[in-house]
């Protein structure tokens, strides 16, 4: 479906009692006993997409452990080996067999399914079938019996084609993330070891940069700075974009939630086949429209705005304006508006959603620093990530195009952390310096 044909239902929605946000999100709000991100799962989910392949109906891990011993039986004259089989690739919580080929996480899809993973696992599926990529098989260098594991594991899958319903909100980053783990593809060992710092890095890049993006709907969304620093570094005062980084970040993450929720009533909530398209977009087609058809389309939201105040019992707005930019602002101003009464169901909404971002998805990306607050910080083993994806398929770049890569997924470092990352580079021995000029240093992958 159209954004036209969203638009042509807007007049019509019923304001929902409750306040949701089903599209665009990889979270949700905090719960005191909300598990953690399983994101082997949501790899095995991303990566059926991504391979055009998914378990078939009615197999499971546990019939695929049985077909594997009736595989082996006529290959193996031990039959003591069926027990040491069962050791090495099906026992204990997370079976060896998932450290073999990222192929195997595909067993996991269903696990992705869950309440915990679902909205991060839709997310990424949405990137990849956005692309129109299909990954080749990912099998690593694998000894004669896992050799066997493989090939038995390829009867067990039919295709798959995932459907996008979802139009990116930030497509300079969901293009990266999936040109990212098709670069990832290619090194299946090192995306195994990984895949929790690749799921959780992008998990938080793309939340914090939906957050830095989510009032600037004028034009399509870019990287805004966002300023970290090493774990390891000193976090001194006169450091400003450092130490006004989360806190800038942590407000603008206050506005997700109401602008998200209005949006949700822009893209019919309760057609499950509509696609959801992202504010930015609203605007474009709107534009481009005749003055007759946007005349039309102003009348509608002003209905709904109306709606939107009475239900949530706010004031008629009076006058509205006769553009269609100021006519979103008044949107998004009243949604804003609404969540940020205090006392209200809204306001605590809001504030858990706020929470989780901070204590679940920026957990691992915070610090507090004693007078300086709390900053972002990126450990040494992201920052050894992230320059093996900015270097990518090619062999080594300059330091400065390496920063400019980080900048374009949204990681930003002042001249005091340019230095500490050249020095820690070159502790770990892939740095080769030409001369003292930052242009003259260049930075190979680690793979």
């Amino acid at each position: 479906m159209s954004i036209s044909e969203n638009l042509a239902k807007l007049a019509d929605q019923e304001i929902q009692e409750r306040n949701l946000v089903n599209s665009f999100l990889p979270f949700r709000q905090q719960r005191s006993n909300a598990a953690e991100y399983d994101f082997e799962a949501i790899a095995g989910s991303v990566l059926s997409a991504a391979l055009g392949q998914k378990i078939k109906k009615g197999h499971s891990l546990e019939s695929y452990k049985g077909e594997v011993i009736s595989r082996l039986a006529n290959k193996l004259t031990d039959n003591s080996m069926d027990g040491l089989i069962h050791e090495m690739y099906f026992s204990g919580e997370v079976p060896g067999l998932y450290k073999v080929s990222p192929e195997f996480l595909l067993f996991k899809e269903s696990v992705a399914d869950g309440s915990t993973n679902k909205h991060v696992s839709q997310l990424f599926k949405n990137f990849v079938a956005e692309s129109g990529r299909t990954f080749s098989k990912l099998s690593s260098e694998v000894n004669f019996l896992e050799l066997e594991l493989i090939s038995e594991l390829q009867d067990d899958l039919e295709a798959y084609r995932p459907v996008s319903l979802e139009s990116p909100y930030l497509p300079f980053l969901s293009g990266l993330f999936v040109e990212d783990l098709q670069f990832l593809s290619g090194h299946p060992n090192y995306l195994l070891d990984n895949i929790r710092s690749f799921f959780g890095l992008y998990v938080f890049l793309y939340s914090a940069q939906l957050a830095l993006n989510i009032n600037e709907w004028e034009s399509e969304p870019k990287s805004k700075p966002l300023y970290f620093i090493l774990d390891t570094e000193k976090a001194s005062l006169e450091r400003k974009d450092v130490r006004k980084a989360f806190l800038w970040l942590k407000d603008k993450v206050a506005d997700l939630f109401p602008v998200l929720s209005m949006l949700e009533y822009l893209n019919q909530p309760q057609n499950k086949k509509a696609v959801k398209y992202p504010l930015w977009q609203f605007l474009s087609y709107i534009e481009s429209l005749s003055e007759v058809e946007r005349g039309n389309v102003q009348r509608s939201m002003e209905i709904f705005c109306e709606k939107y105040r009475d239900k949530r019992s706010l004031p008629k707005h009076g006058e509205y304006p006769s553009d269609i930019v100021s006519m979103i602002r008044v949107l998004t101003g009243t949604a804003k508006e609404i969540f940020s009464r205090r006392g209200t169901s809204q306001f605590t909404v809001n504030s858990k959603f706020v929470n989780a971002f901070e204590n679940e998805i920026a957990q691992h990306f915070i610090q507090a620093r004693g007078r300086s607050g709390r900053v972002l910080v990126i450990s040494q083993d992201y920052l050894l990530l992230l320059a093996n994806l900015a270097v990518g398929a090619r062999e080594k770049i300059q330091f400065q195009e390496l920063l400019a890569e980080f900048r374009k997924r949204g990681i930003w470092f002042d001249r005091q952390s340019e230095q500490a990352i050249i020095k820690f580079l070159e502790r770990i021995g892939n740095v080769e310096r030409m001369s003292d000029s930052g242009d003259a240093v260049y930075v190979r992958k680690t793979l």
